[in-house]
């Protein structure tokens, strides 16, 4: 059997800009640090609800016209650990913003870098934290933990992709549009996808189960360690049927009886009954990170297995962030990084 083997470059520091939400970003935006550039003037509205936080900006134009940006910024949950609040901008304040500009040239959209406040204050609307807590480590699986992810975009939308689809996959991806994908309406992707998003998970681990409960759209996943089997196929959910057994220090998650979701295996190929997935979690030998591979099936859409891998780092210095979503606001941002061939 042919595996097709995806090596997602997890291994970043969270203070990079492009980390938590990058794999939707750069589909729109360009995330070249030494593409940045700087925009100026008075803030039009200040909209703080997820998945993700915009701002609108009021500038000057060479010719004295006035343009109004659409600034996008990364979920509240990462820009409340960066210290920001529904009250840090109001209509009316003069600013000075680092911006990521779209790639197509003379659109007034942007993605939010660093704001610069008229009394000397910045703010940074980057992924994650502050930086990692030297020689803190975890003993087992269990704790909180960040995922770390820097994707390229063929690694969730499959424009140029490399992933196998089978015709039927194909044809989906081409007739995507966005809407077709239940993130519309506040429903989280699922595994592995869900597992490779910068953000906070919580692990708790008992002889019996463990449980998986993350902040993006608040999703929980749990996997049964008692030796059950798979119910039946009729019995199904969007997380699926998860049971795991230990290899030595490492938990195998067998996964099967996902729903049909939109975007379950990639954000723009939909999943079907026989999608089938094998993870493997394993702490690191200085316990700062956790190890995690991926095999995923879906003869329905996939002519072949795709392999992927990723960490987290163990961090339980962090907040776990409710993140009420709002599918005004999520369908605007999954419109805007849907993929235009």
């Amino acid at each position: 059997m042919r595996l097709q083997i995806l090596t997602f470059g997890l291994i970043v520091s969270l203070s990079v800009a492009g980390t938590a939400d990058a794999h939707h970003t750069q589909l729109q935006f360009n995330l070249n640090p030494t593409a940045m550039e700087t925009i100026e003037g008075t803030v039009n509205e200040f909209d703080f609800r997820s998945p993700h936080v915009y701002l609108y900006l009021e500038t000057e134009e060479p010719d004295g016209s006035t343009a109004l940006w659409e600034l996008e910024a990364t979920s509240t949950p990462n820009l409340i650990r960066r210290g920001w609040s529904r009250d840090t901008l109001k209509p009316g304040d003069e600013v000075r913003i680092d911006i990521h500009p779209a790639h197509q040239p003379g659109q007034h959209i942007a993605r939010v870098g660093t704001v610069h406040f008229s009394d000397g204050r910045r703010l940074s609307a980057t992924s994650g934290g502050p930086p990692t807590p030297p020689d803190v480590r975890a003993n087992s699986l269990a704790g909180r933990w960040f995922g770390q992810s820097n994707f390229d975009q063929t690694q969730l939308h499959l424009t140029d992709s490399p992933w196998p689809l089978t015709p039927k996959g194909e044809a989906a991806r081409v007739a995507f549009d966005g809407t077709q994908n239940p993130q519309v309406d506040c429903i989280p992707m699922t595994a592995p996808s869900i597992m490779l998003y910068s953000t906070v998970f919580d692990v708790s681990l008992t002889q019996d189960r463990m449980t998986i409960e993350g902040e993006w759209l608040n999703f929980e996943r749990i996997i049964h360690l008692d030796g059950r089997a798979h119910p039946s196929t009729t019995e199904r959910s969007l997380q699926g049927h998860s049971v795991g057994s230990w290899e030595g220090e490492t938990l195998v998650i067998d996964t099967t009886n996902f729903t049909n979701h939109g975007g379950g295996n990639a954000f723009e190929v939909p999943s079907g009954a026989g999608k089938h997935l094998v993870e493997r979690l394993t702490l690191s030998a200085d316990g700062k990170h956790l190890n995690y591979e991926w095999v995923l099936e879906d003869p329905e859409y996939m002519t072949e297995p795709v392999v992927g891998d990723g960490r987290w780092e163990y961090r339980p210095d962090l907040n776990r962030q409710p993140l009420d979503c709002n599918p005004e606001v999520s369908r605007r941002f999954i419109e805007r990084m849907t993929p235009r061939e």
